[in-house]
C-alpha cells in the first residue's frame, strides 16, 4: 500500500511542511512508519520514525526539495531501519517506494557480493544501492538503467545531493501523479490525487514503465524505449477536504452517521421520472449491451466483493441474467469464461486496488463491456475504464469502509433496475422499487436513532473473542460483511455463515464462550432462521439478534433482540449493514482499539 509525496519549491514554500501536509492525506495507505528526506545545504537530510505521520510533526527544517513516505509494511518488520526513505552507503542518494520488487533477493545477493552492507530488511533498499552504482552524472539515466533490472510493481521517487534540484520518478503498475502549480511553478508528486486537497494544479499521470525527471526548469518524461513523451496536462481543482470529526469521537462513527446523505447523493440526478429508469451520465454504453449480454461478472475485493455478492440476487431477479461474483485477487489466476458479450462490473472504493486493476486488465483482453464503480474519479481504475460510475460517497477517512459500501449497494441496485428496464421490468415495478429506495434511506435515518440500543448490545458482548454472524438469502453476504467489519476494527475472530450450513461443521465450534448474532432480515426464511437459532441455544450458545419490526416470535428464543425498520428482503441488507457497522464500532470502542486506523490495515490495497 504505502503513500508517496514529493515537492520542489519554486515559489518559496517549505517543502518539508508541504510534504508533511500531503502525508496526512495519504496516511490511510499505511501508518506503520513515516519519513521524509530532502536537500539542505547541498546535503541529504532525513527524518523517519515508527508510528503515524504525527511522529514527524516536530520536524523543524526548511527544505527546498523533499520526498516523503508513509509505510504499510510488506518486506521487513515495523522498525525505524525499515522505514522509508532509504539511502545508499554514502548517503548521497535517497528513495521512497510504493509496491514490491519481486526479484529483490537476487539483486540483494549480487550487491552483497560486491561488498554492500544493507541497513534494512526491505526490498526497497536494493533500488537505492543500484542507483548509486549506476550513477554516471545523471540521476535520470541511472534510473533508466536500474528499472530495467527490476521485476514487480513500483512507484519510485529519488533525490540526490549530486543533483540538489531534481526529483526522478519511475512507475510500473503503481499510481503516481505529477502536478504543477500554475501560479508559483511549484512541482508536486503523489501516489494519490487526494493528497492535493485544496490545490489547483495542472497534472499528468505516469503510466507503466515511464520515467520522469522533475526540475524547476524542465519536466522530462520518457517511456521504456527511451523516447521522450509529450504529456497532456489536465486541470485538477480539488476542494479542501477538512480532516475534521465534526464533533464525533471517531471518523468511523461520523461516516456511519453520514449514510443517509451519502445514499441520497448516490441517488440524486439518476432517475428518469418520465420512464422510471435509472440514468448514469457517466455511461456511454448502449442498451443493447445489457440486453444481449450472455453473462454478468462482478469483480471486487473485501467489502466491494460483498457488495457484488448482495447485488447478484438483485440483478438476477430484475434482469433475468446469470451473475457470477469473483474475488478479484483470484480472478486473474483462473481461466475466466468471458466472451465479448460478457458484461464485467468492477467495484473499488479507492480505484487503486491492485488485484482489481489486474483483474480488469485481464477482462479487457476478452471484452470491451466493462463498467467500473468507484469513489475516486481521479484514480487508476477511473482512468482505465471510460464507463466509471461515481459513488459520490465523499471522502472516507476511516480505514473501515461504511458509507462507500452502502453507496456501492445502491449504485448496483440502480444498475439492476436499469438492466431490468431494458428487458422485462415494468414501469410500475420500477416505480415501486424507487419508492422502496426512499423508504430504505428513511429507514437508515431511523436506525441511526437506535445507536444507544446497539451500544448497549456491544457493552454486553464485547468480551467475546469469537463471534458468528448467521443469516439466509441476502443476509448471507451481509453476514460476511458484518464479520469483516468486526474483525477489522475490534480484532474479534468473526465468521459470517449461511445459517443452513451451521450443522455441516461450524456448529462444532458453538460453546458458551462463543457469541452468535442472527441477522433475521429475510422474511421468506424467517421460520428456518428460528430453527437455526434453536440449534445454537440448545447447545448453550449465547444468541443475540437483529430482526425486522413485527417479528415477535424471535423474542421467544432470545430476549437480546434489536428490531430494525422493516423493509422488503432485497432492501434489508442496507439496514443490517449499517446496524452491524455500529455494532462493530461500539465493540471496538469497548475493547480500546484504534478504531480509525486498525493494526496491520490500510484503506487502499495497492500491492498484491
Amino acid at each position: 500500500m504505502c503513500g508517496i509525496f514529493g515537492h520542489i519549491s519554486v515559489g518559496g514554500k517549505n517543502s518539508a511542511s508541504v510534504c508533511l501536509q500531503g502525508l496526512k492525506f495519504l496516511e490511510y495507505r499505511g501508518y506503520d512508519s513515516a519519513g521524509i528526506s530532502g536537500i539542505y545545504k547541498k546535503k541529504l537530510k532525513s527524518f523517519k520514525h515508527v508510528g503515524k505521520v504525527s511522529s514527524l510533526q516536530s520536524l523543524n527544517l526548511h527544505l527546498g526539495i523533499a520526498i516523503a513516505h508513509t509505510r504499510w509494511a510488506t518486506h521487513g518488520a515495523i522498525t525505524q531501519a525499515n522505514a522509508h526513505p532509504h539511502f545508499d552507503e554514502r548517503k548521497e542518494f535517497s528513495i521512497v517506494h510504493n509496491g514490491i520488487i519481486e526479484n529483490y533477493l537476487d539483486l540483494k545477493r549480487e550487491l552483497m557480493n560486491q561488498g554492500v552492507v544493507f541497513q534494512s530488511e526491505t526490498d526497497t533498499e536494493v533500488v537505492v544501492h543500484l542507483l548509486a552504482r549506476e550513477y554516471q552524472g545523471s540521476l535520470f539515466d541511472a534510473m533508466k538503467r536500474v528499472t530495467q533490472k527490476l521485476r514487480g510493481a513500483f512507484a519510485l521517487a529519488a533525490i540526490s545531493s549530486k543533483e540538489p534540484e531534481s526529483i526522478v520518478c519511475a512507475v510500473r503498475s503503481a499510481p503516481l501523479i505529477i502536478g504543477i502549480c500554475h501560479e508559483t511553478g511549484d512541482i508536486y508528486l503523489s501516489s494519490d490525487a487526494n493528497a492535493f486537497s485544496g490545490m489547483t494544479l495542472d497534472v499528468f499521470y505516469l503510466l507503466n514503465d515511464e520515467i520522469a525527471s522533475l526540475t524547476p526548469e524542465k519536466i522530462c518524461v520518457i517511456n521504456k524505449h527511451g523516447v521522450e513523451l509529450v504529456k497532456n496536462l489536465e486541470r485538477l481543482e480539488l476542494k479542501h477536504t477538512k480532516l475534521d470529526k465534526e464533533g464525533f469521537e471517531h471518523y468511523l462513527l461520523k461516516e456511519i452517521c453520514e449514510q443517509p446523505q451519502s445514499l441520497m447523493r448516490a441517488l440524486l440526478g439518476r432517475i428518469d421520472e418520465m420512464n422510471m429508469t435509472p440514468i448514469f451520465s457517466e455511461l456511454t454504453l448502449e442498451d443493447h449491451v445489457f440486453m444481449d449480454c450472455d453473462h454478468i461478472t462482478i469483480l471486487g475485493c473485501g467489502s466491494a466483493y460483498h457488495a457484488g455478492y448482495i447485488a447478484k440476487s438483485m440483478i438476477e431477479k430484475m434482469a433475468g441474467k446469470h451473475v457470477s461474483v469473483e474475488i478479484a485477487s483470484e480472478f486473474r489466476y483462473n481461466q475466466p469464461l468471458i466472451t465479448e458479450k460478457t458484461l464485467v462490473i468492477a467495484i473499488s472504493q479507492s480505484g487503486e486496488t491492485a488485484d482489481t486493476i489486474a483483474a480488469i486488465e485481464l477482462a479487457q483482453q476478452k471484452t470491451s463491456r466493462i463498467i467500473a464503480i468507484c469513489n475516486v474519479m481521479t484514480s487508476t481504475i477511473a482512468r482505465m475504464i471510460k464507463n466509471t460510475i461515481s459513488l459520490k460517497a465523499g471522502p472516507e477517512i476511516s480505514v473501515c469502509s461504511t458509507k462507500a459500501f452502502t453507496s456501492q449497494l445502491l449504485v448496483l441496485l440502480l444498475l439492476a433496475i436499469k438492466f431490468g428496464r431494458t428487458l422485462a421490468l415494468t414501469k410500475n415495478e420500477a416505480t415501486s422499487l424507487f419508492s422502496q429506495i426512499h423508504d430504505m434511506i428513511s429507514g437508515v435515518e431511523k436506525l441511526l436513532e437506535q445507536k444507544s440500543e446497539i451500544e448497549q448490545m456491544a457493552k454486553k458482548t464485547s468480551h467475546y473473542d469469537h463471534t458468528f454472524f448467521i443469516g439466509r438469502q441476502e443476509m448471507v453476504p451481509t453476514c460476511l460483511e458484518a464479520a469483516l467489519k468486526l474483525k477489522e476494527v475490534s480484532y474479534v475472530n468473526a465468521l459470517g455463515i449461511a445459517a443452513g450450513e451451521l450443522k455441516h461443521g461450524t456448529i462444532a465450534l458453538i460453546t458458551p464462550q462463543s457469541l452468535t448474532i442472527a441477522l433475521c432480515g429475510n422474511e421468506r426464511t424467517e421460520e428456518k432462521m428460528e430453527s437455526n437459532m434453536m440449534e445454537i441455544i440448545s447447545r448453550n450458545g449465547p444468541v443475540f439478534a437483529f430482526a425486522n419490526e413485527g417479528c415477535q416470535s424471535i423474542q421467544k428464543l432470545t430476549e437480546n433482540v434489536i428490531f430494525l425498520p422493516k423493509l422488503s428482503d432485497q432492501f434489508s441488507p442496507f439496514l443490517y449493514a449499517v446496524a452491524t457497522q455500529l455494532y462493530a464500532y461500539y465493540v471496538a470502542k469497548e475493547r480500546g482499539c484504534d478504531i480509525d486506523q486498525p493494526r496491520n490495515l490500510a484503506k487502499s490495497v495497492t500491492v498484491e
